[in-house]
């Protein structure tokens, strides 16, 4: 039985701790760019700061949170704090405590892009699972994204979507992605020919 791995890098992440890494994957260009993190985190998160006493002030308890987040992202390695001088910027955070600038760490870059993509359902994974029980049952030692893609058609309630929207929904790049999980040996049909067939024969798929 053949189980698929766990996308690297984001188990654990918290809700708010991933929009921390989406909101500095908008401005990594070029990677590693370091960013001035709490003037976004102010907008995304509508922190305002005011000269009212500290007790006054709204969201303080999320200022709080949003800094333990950058604490564990940091102690991950997925962000790392900049020392930039500047003119008339300065290096810590209006509460005086901690960095300004942070950039994405090349693992941090990964996971941010990793979560920008979409998720793939229990559903999907089932009916692809169960395809290929079937393509592997039938003596296919090798199959291609095209045999995959007609089994999977064969199998769908036609009477609940129609063949562009279901070409659209697995699409090559969706079934790659997910074949990939599985680290599938991977070789191209031909020598010259730039498709890839999936070696299938000796893997038993979960029984969903």
């Amino acid at each position: 039985m053949l189980t698929q791995a766990k996308p690297s890098g984001l188990s654990k992440l918290g809700k708010q701790e991933k929009k921390l890494l989406l909101l500095m994957l908008r401005n990594d260009e070029p990677q590693g760019k370091p960013t001035l993190i709490w003037v976004d985190v102010y907008q995304e998160f509508e922190i305002d700061y005011s000269c009212l006493p500290k007790k006054y002030q709204p969201k303080v308890r999320k200022e709080k949170t949003l800094r333990q987040s950058i604490r564990r992202l940091t102690k991950r390695g997925l962000i790392k704090p900049i020392v930039i001088a500047q003119q008339n910027t300065a290096l810590t955070d209006p509460r005086g405590q901690g960095y300004n600038f942070y950039s994405l760490t090349p693992p941090g870059r990964s996971v941010a892009e990793k979560l920008t993509q979409p998720q793939t359902s229990s559903k999907d994974t089932n009916e692809l699972e169960k395809t290929l029980n079937q393509l592997r049952t039938q003596n296919n030692k090798y199959v291609t994204t095209t045999q995959i893609r007609e089994l999977l058609w064969q199998n769908t309630d036609q009477k609940d979507t129609n063949k562009p929207d279901f070409e659209k929904h697995w699409n090559n790049t969706k079934l790659g992605r997910m074949l990939k999980k599985y680290n599938i040996e991977r070789t191209r049909v031909r020598k010259n020919d730039g498709r890839r067939k999936y070696a299938i024969g000796d893997i038993v798929f979960n029984k969903t």
